[in-house]
């Protein structure tokens, strides 16, 4: 057992069908807390790339029906060993663990092994997928029963009673629910229509349901083994066979929206509010977050520290949220809190930073420059004059200059400390990547150091310049974007992330 450590947990959680909204709150904590994920190929890369815990080992561990990329003894072994040694583990499986996800297995395993555990049970693909798709299972004029079944069962050889009756099955009434039976489905559909079902009886099969790349194949019964092979369709996919499929024409929602398809990814650090972007998800559009960046302190913050503790400024103007970060750790680090800030006239670059002000330090802004740039603060300093006052810049260690010399152009006295420095993220590869596999439409990006690290990351995936098109905060980035070979769709006319969101919202609905 590790040294200082308790005895370890697993945490078997469901990660739900896909979408990251979809993981349970409960679910969400365990994985923050874990030392280690083991997760499998449909535990979505979206909802892995959304919970973002520094220093947490994750292991892929998926298995196919076909492929046997791991044994799930061997999973077993492992989630065991990690968890012996004093670590929490989660088992993050797709849909939900106890149905037709092996959870009992490992919940065996671990009880063998004397290894404490926890179920947290996700949202299971055999009601998620069909509402999203825009059927209910059940409906007072169509189904009052619906039956679950798996099309992945036991082969010959194995005990019958493994085995599915797909012939009972077809004298069955309701809806009908497969999991894991496109690659049978030949055989289980002409099972179904010897026991007594119709072959015009209404399928559809849906594919990575909830998330962007959900497509759908309505056919009838007879028709679907055919339908299959000819639209090459593949796992993972949720079949529905019954009645219930003819309300889709009118109840499909999810389809439906005008930016169904779109993804959207937002290059923004984890603790960065995203709630501009809800529009673009109500339209359809898929947000997901792709850090390429991530801010450091510069000499352990110490300098930025010193000046809070010595307090001659003032004037205190900040220009982003990661300077409003740094105060915060200044503080902190001062031995001091926001009340040696009384009396100190705030300065800030835009809205957001503002906002950041007040929720961070609980501290307003006097002065919030519009546009939010660093041209349109040293024009307000301008208008309202500043001559003979001592401004604090907490700075990043790379930033422009226009906000010092400005100032100091004005007559001010500027104390300008690098409290930060920006570096590329180094798990800005595999988030580009997994945003590539969810369709990337629009990358959103916010400062030109951003676009440096995002040509690194291109590089580390095999990719470049022109396989991913832009959308950029204002023209200083959108420039910077340009020089470098990018395709820049879409520059805000409102220099903030709420401006930047409404712009791509415009763009994208135009098509």
């Amino acid at each position: 057992m590790a040294e200082g450590r308790g005895p370890g947990l697993v945490s078997i959680v469901g990660a739900g069908p896909g979408d990251p909204g979809l993981l349970t709150i409960r679910g969400r904590r365990a994985v923050e807390r874990a030392d280690l994920v083991l997760y499998d190929r449909l535990a979505s890369p979206a909802l892995l790339a959304s919970v973002e815990v520094p220093g947490q080992e994750r292991i892929h561990v998926g298995k196919t029906a076909s492929e046997g990329l791991s044994q799930q003894e061997r999973i077993n072994a492992l989630m065991v060993r990690r968890a012996l040694a004093g670590e929490r583990v989660v088992r993050l499986k797709g849909g939900d663990p106890m149905i037709f996800g092996r959870g009992g297995e490992e919940m065996e395993a671990c009880v063998e092994a004397g290894v404490p555990f926890e179920v947290v049970p996700g949202v299971s693909s055999i009601s998620a997928v069909p509402a999203f798709a825009g059927v209910p299972l059940t409906h007072r004029d169509a189904a009052s029963v619906f039956t679950v079944v798996t099309g992945h069962e036991r082969g010959p050889g194995e005990p019958e009673e493994a085995r599915v009756d797909w012939e009972a099955l077809g004298r069955v009434g309701g809806s009908l629910v497969v999991l894991m039976g496109v690659h049978q489905a030949a055989r289980w559909s002409q099972a179904l229509m010897r026991g007594g079902r119709a072959r015009d009886t209404p399928v559809l099969a849906t594919r990575w349901g909830t998330t962007p790349r959900q497509r759908t194949l309505e056919t009838t019964l007879g028709e679907l083994a055919g339908a299959v092979h000819d639209e090459a369709f593949r796992p993972p996919a949720v079949v529905v066979v019954g009645d219930v499929v003819r309300y889709r024409a009118a109840l499909s929602w999810f389809e439906a929206r005008p930016l169904m398809g779109q993804v959207v990814g937002v290059t923004r650090s984890g603790r960065d509010d995203a709630s501009e972007f809800e529009a673009l998800e109500a339209l359809g559009a898929a947000v997901v977050h792709v850090p390429l960046t991530r801010q450091v302190p510069v000499d352990d913050g110490r300098p930025l520290a010193d000046a809070v503790r010595d307090g001659d400024f003032s004037d205190l103007v900040l220009t982003s949220q990661n300077g409003v970060h740094a105060l915060c750790e200044a503080l902190v680090r001062s031995g001091r809190d926001v009340r040696t800030l009384a009396g100190v006239t705030t300065w800030a670059v835009g809205p957001a930073t503002a906002r950041a002000m007040r929720s961070m330090l609980a501290l307003g802004a006097d002065h919030v420059a519009s546009p939010a740039t660093g041209e349109g603060l040293v024009a307000m300093a301008r208008e309202l004059g500043v001559q003979g006052r001592r401004f604090l810049f907490p700075s990043a260690a790379a930033a422009r200059e226009v906000v010092p010399e400005g100032l100091r152009a004005l007559g001010a006295e500027l104390r300008q400390i690098a409290a930060y420095a920006t570096e590329p993220d180094p798990l800005a590869a595999p988030r580009l990547e997994s945003a590539f596999e969810q369709g990337l439409s629009l990358l959103a990006i916010a400062s030109p150091s951003a676009v440096d690290a995002l040509e690194g990351a291109l590089r580390a995936t095999g990719r470049g310049v022109g396989d991913v098109a832009l959308a950029a905060i204002g023209p200083t980035t959108a420039e910077h974007a340009r020089a470098r070979g990018f395709d820049v769709a879409v520059t805000a006319e409102t220099h903030t992330m709420t401006g930047l969101a409404a712009a791509i919202t415009e763009r994208l609905s135009r098509g």
